[in-house]
């Protein structure tokens, strides 16, 4: 299993289940062949690979602290304008 899959969580009898249709579920059957990991392990990477970048990105675009003060950049960039 991938790196990315988090070992350290606690196992739980939580399931997702989806549907897909023939070409989709061949595709994913394939490319999970082709390295080795089962149809599960290939799709649960691949939906906390991007949870995790989808989480990551999103607290990245949060505000900045309030004990930040974010004028000191605008002032020099008009200081080196000027």
């Amino acid at each position: 299993m991938p790196e990315s899959v988090r070992q350290d969580l606690p196992a739980t009898d939580d399931h997702i289940a989806f549907c897909t249709s023939a070409d989709q579920f061949h595709a994913i059957r394939k490319a999970a062949e082709l390295i080795g990991w089962t149809i599960t392990d290939y799709v649960l990477s691949a939906a906390l690979d991007r949870a995790e970048r989808d989480l990551h990105e999103h607290a990245t675009c949060q505000a900045p602290p309030a004990d930040v003060d974010p004028t000191p950049p605008y002032v020099a960039l008009l200081i080196a304008l000027t």
